[in-house]
């Protein structure tokens, strides 16, 4: 990929968390605007089984509702506001904002969500890049069950004591790494055994300059304009 680490994608975080409220179709459109590769938005299935854009088990603290989305409908997660007055969106809702301009991650957030996520996605007429990632590897398996050729990334926070075997029990073509457990070995193992591996949440200028130089694929931030 030429020169190491120049060409690692840049994946806006919940959208440009770091301009607008996360996971908003506002945040989506602002990671657009700013010229990303990817935006990554966290997915959540509601209790008649809606795919939504929401990160936390519970919308208390976050919105004007009190429940955990799990319990709520997709109508009554449409009614809830941010603190900034800005709705929930939908699956649907994230795949139109983005209108096929730029690739698409999503983090599953919930057990037993792939196929609904995947069949919101595919039942779609989105055709740019997916990157199905989670820390439920279950998730990613079920994925890979849908469709061998998917693209899909464990999460990891922590680093595991056999890293490309666990990697590759999970069927996965990424890694995505928390900056914590970020070395220059961990990197070069995974991709050598084929895998691409980006790095989140990296928002401050010389963490995003340090793990370029490792010759990563991709990091995600808050501040996506920041990557370059």
């Amino acid at each position: 990929m030429g020169e190491r680490g120049l060409m690692a994608l840049r994946v806006g975080h919940r959208g440009a968390a770091g301009h607008v409220t996360g996971n908003t179709l506002a945040s989506i459109a602002k990671a657009v605007a700013l010229g990303v590769d990817f935006v990554e938005v966290d997915v959540r299935a509601t209790r008649d089984g809606h795919p939504v854009v929401f990160h936390d088990r519970r919308v208390d603290g976050t919105t004007d509702g009190s429940g955990a989305v799990s319990e709520l409908t997709v109508d009554e997660m449409r009614r809830l506001r941010t603190a900034d007055g800005q709705s929930i969106p939908t699956l649907e809702d994230a795949l139109a904002c983005i209108n096929n301009r730029v690739g698409l991650m999503l983090d599953i957030k919930s057990p037993g969500i792939a196929e609904r996520v995947w069949a919101g996605v595919t039942g779609s007429a989105f055709v740019q890049p997916v990157i199905y990632a989670s820390f439920l590897h279950a998730e990613m398996l079920a994925i890979k069950r849908l469709a061998s050729g998917a693209h899909t990334m464990a999460l990891l926070d922590n680093v595991p004591v056999r890293p490309t075997a666990f990697a590759r029990d999970a069927e996965v073509t990424h890694v995505g790494l928390g900056l914590d457990c970020v070395s220059g070995e961990f990197v070069g193992a995974l991709q050598r055994d084929g895998l691409r591996v980006f790095v989140y949440t990296v928002n401050e200028p010389w963490d995003i300059a340090w793990v370029r130089s490792l010759g990563v694929d991709g990091i995600v931030s808050d501040f996506p304009e920041r990557i370059g």
